[in-house]
């Protein structure tokens, strides 16, 4: 395993990447027997390169067996490590999920190694990635801060909000300026301040939501009803969403449809075929237990 921390002690500074993908990496427990690798960014990560896609998760995980296996999965499945971190004392994180049906719940345990990522002098020429979670710790808040800082980067702001781990301020203050942002219908409604929006129906707000915080571009879903993105003065919508061949859980469908539209982005894809595409594999990743499977055949989209 690496431990990022000797790099900085040793003054060496990575070279810039393509796609930094920020944030928590864990495992989500369904029970004392069954575990499945998670965290929105490492989903959205793990995605990426099942694309064929190069992402740098930047994340840590605790010195510990969790850690030990997750640096070995996503070795052999191709991620690179130049991003990962050991914590010397925090454990690698935890979600405990509870299902009601279908619908998760989460307990997410803290703190966790991913809690406390350093700055380990990253960068990035295309692409940064981070979620909403990863921003409850004033470390990773300042290490994110200062990997924009030094990168020449378009910013994609995944919001996945999870009581009590955000604020409205610190929702206003990394939603403003934000090249891309993804949020869910329910999302959308406290952000707004708008409870009980409708997809079908939703369109002026978020536009106000855009405009309010000089957003450029939003992907917005709504589970089975379907899903939208609103940029460059259009709106594109695919609904209702397609049905599953079998569905198992939503664990870490959002996060593949993320994943779908980055990959879009990276190869200039249309919005229909960006949300077409998504939606698809989301649909395909309800049919599997958690969020990631070890299968390069399954990421053929």
């Amino acid at each position: 395993m690496l431990f990022r921390e000797n790099q900085k002690e040793q003054g060496r500074k990575p070279n810039p990447a393509q796609f930094i993908i920020f944030g928590e990496v864990l495992y989500d427990c369904f029970s004392d027997t069954q575990r499945v690798l998670g965290g929105a960014p490492f989903n959205v990560a793990w995605g990426l390169c099942g694309f064929g896609n190069n992402p740098l998760l930047v994340s840590s995980v605790g010195m510990d067996k969790d850690g030990e296996k997750i640096a070995d999965l996503m070795q052999l499945w191709g991620m690179s490590m130049e991003g990962m971190q050991t914590h010397r004392e925090y454990e690698t994180g935890e979600v405990f999920v509870s299902l009601n049906g279908h619908e998760p719940s989460y307990d997410i345990c803290r703190p966790r190694a991913w809690d406390d990522i350093l700055d380990t002098q990253h960068s990035s020429t295309e692409w940064i990635y981070h979620g909403s979670l990863a921003l409850r710790s004033e470390q990773n808040r300042e290490t994110l801060k200062a990997i924009f800082a030094r990168s020449d980067a378009k910013r994609f702001f995944d919001i996945n909000l999870r009581q009590p781990f955000y604020s409205k301020d610190l929702l206003e203050e990394w939603l403003y300026d934000a090249d891309w942002i993804k949020l869910n219908i329910d999302e959308l409604c406290e952000i707004s301040e708008n409870i009980g929006l409708e997809f079908t129906t939703c369109d002026s707000e978020v536009n106000e939501v855009m405009d309010k915080y000089a957003i450029k571009n939003v992907l917005l879903t709504a589970g089975s009803e379907g899903a939208m993105i609103v940029g460059d003065n259009r709106i594109t919508k695919v609904f209702p969403a397609p049905k599953p061949k079998k569905m198992v859980d939503t664990v870490g469908a959002g996060d593949s449809f993320t994943a779908v539209c980055l990959h879009g982005l990276l190869n200039d894809w249309s919005p229909q075929r960006i949300l077409e595409d998504a939606s698809q594999f989301a649909a395909k990743v309800c049919g599997i237990s958690g969020a990631t499977i070890n299968d390069k055949a399954f990421y053929q989209i």
